[in-house]
């Protein structure tokens, strides 16, 4: 009886990861952060699907995990290096126990966010590439919770119980584009990674939640989004039974409607 209380509590945590550089574009300026693993800044995606299964007890995870998609902007080179230097930082800062605050977290993003900031400006500065950037968008798992947070338009959501919602907060100025009647071209950002922190603080939108057994999250640059209808996304998150496929077949739908920007996706699944 104790033994079967005991399995029935065990859950795990599945986790998968692509990037592809699509059909338009000659560089890939999109990166991630996989628990631990991400790309050089000279690549052209992954050449296959990365997975990851992290076992679970008693709604507890085993540690802390941390996931990010990354997509850089700047023309030319920088925008990877951008991405990769963002990536870089985050590894860094994981490397050093001291950083992470298990008892207060948001404050330890922001100041993961911070370093990642002054990593790309200064970058931008040295290399005289003074618009170098990229998004950020990430989620911390720990204790049964999980901390969505991101700078820019790449995007979280959470499927649960067959209804997906936006976690994440596009820091944009769409309004003023819609306000002004303004077309032809996308909104451009007003947060992300490579501000200059003495003329703007950069203000990470962070929020926690509790997570839920069967819940599923995704993290994707707008090469995703951009590409594919957030209805057509949600068929797909709910369709599909693992993380692994989600990703394949997200992506596969984003190539097939014209792949114009890099692609990167994560998929984390509960249970």
């Amino acid at each position: 009886m104790i033994l079967k209380s005991i399995q029935s509590k065990s859950k795990i945590m599945q986790a998968a990861c692509g990037c592809h550089i699509g059909k338009k574009r000659g560089n890939n300026e999109d990166n991630f952060y996989f628990d631990g693993k991400f790309m050089d800044s000279d690549n052209t995606g992954l050449a296959e699907i990365l997975t990851k299964q992290i076992s679970r007890l008693e709604g507890i995870l085993d540690g802390y995990h941390f996931y990010a998609v990354f997509d850089g902007m700047g023309g030319g080179s920088y925008g990877e290096i951008a991405s990769n230097l963002s990536a870089a930082a985050a590894k860094r800062f994981f490397e050093d126990e001291n950083n992470m605050n298990l008892c207060d977290i948001t404050p330890s993003l922001t100041q993961l966010c911070q370093n990642m900031n002054a990593d790309v400006f200064q970058t931008g500065q040295n290399l005289g590439a003074y618009q170098m950037g990229s998004t950020i968008v990430s989620l911390f798992f720990y204790a049964g919770q999980v901390w969505v947070c991101n700078l820019g338009d790449s995007r979280c959501y959470r499927l649960r119980r067959a209804k997906m919602k936006r976690l994440s907060v596009d820091h944009t100025d769409e309004a003023d584009v819609k306000a002004h009647g303004i077309t032809g071209r996308k909104p451009y950002l007003t947060q992300y990674l490579g501000i200059d922190p003495e003329e703007m603080r950069i203000e990470p939108h962070i929020k926690s939640y509790p997570v839920e057994n069967g819940d599923r999250f995704l993290l994707c640059s707008d090469g995703l989004t951009d590409m594919v209808s957030e209805q057509e996304i949600c068929n797909m998150l709910a369709k599909y039974g693992s993380p692994e496929d989600c990703v394949k077949y997200l992506m596969g739908a984003a190539l097939e409607n014209g792949g114009r920007d890099n692609i990167t996706i994560i998929v984390c699944q509960i249970g």
